[in-house]
């Protein structure tokens, strides 16, 4: 006869739904950064070319064909446009674990007992963030006994550091014209803003390691239940 299938206790659900926005992102991380470096080995500037030419029936023969060149314009082609895509997934999926770590933590130093995170997904794979998703000073203050909170507050930072720069550089990307200074602003903003997807999976893995603590007090209670 089977034994009774038992209920996993809130705490428990709750913690493996962070784990599984976390499990994501470290794939997505693996993932988007092979596709670079295999990207990279395909750069026609770096590569060493050969000449050797093809005649194409019913094409100009001022016009030549040079199949190594086409087959490495096409590959790296492909490994950029999968690059590309992948980095995507990798922002989307970070978002995902950096946020919705944030709102369960809140959540649990607020009393409540969610069973799963709560986050809503735009057709195009990005997360819609609940107000409760943010991270909060205010709300994130009973972690101050946690030996963990200098790191914790130190990836938040970078994170907001990131994403400050990102909606800097998109803000002047939307203006028709932009002086010489504002030009240089931007590129720089976009390459600190390079940097989103790995601050949100770092910050993301300082946020369940606090969400464990959190919920230290919740498990002594159910223990004694």
């Amino acid at each position: 006869m089977s034994k009774p299938r038992t209920t996993m206790p809130w705490f428990e659900t709750l913690t493996d739904s962070v784990y599984a926005l976390g499990a994501a992102a470290r794939e997505a991380q693996r993932a988007y950064h092979a596709a670079r470096i295999t990207a990279a080995h395909y750069d026609l500037d770096r590569l060493k070319h050969v000449d050797g030419e093809l005649t194409v029936s019913g094409r100009p023969s001022t016009v030549p064909f040079r199949p190594h060149d086409n087959a490495l314009f096409v590959i790296g082609d492909v490994h950029r446009k999968q690059a590309d895509q992948l980095r995507r997934l990798y922002a989307q999926t970070g978002q995902g674990y950096a946020y919705g770590a944030s709102w369960a933590i809140r959540q649990v130093l607020a009393g409540q007992q969610p069973p799963t995170v709560e986050l809503g997904r735009s057709d195009q794979g990005f997360y819609i963030l609940p107000s409760e998703a943010y991270p909060s000073t205010e709300a994130f203050e009973a972690l101050g006994r946690w030996s963990g909170k200098a790191d914790f507050d130190r990836t938040l930072s970078e994170m907001q550091r990131c994403e400050a720069a990102a909606e800097y550089a998109a803000d002047l990307d939307q203006e028709h014209y932009l002086a010489d200074h504002e030009a240089s602003a931007m590129h720089d903003a976009y390459r600190v803003a390079e940097d989103l997807p790995d601050a949100m999976h770092a910050y993301g893995r300082n946020a369940e390691t606090a969400l464990r603590f959190a919920l230290l007090e919740p498990r002594r209670k159910h223990g004694r239940s």
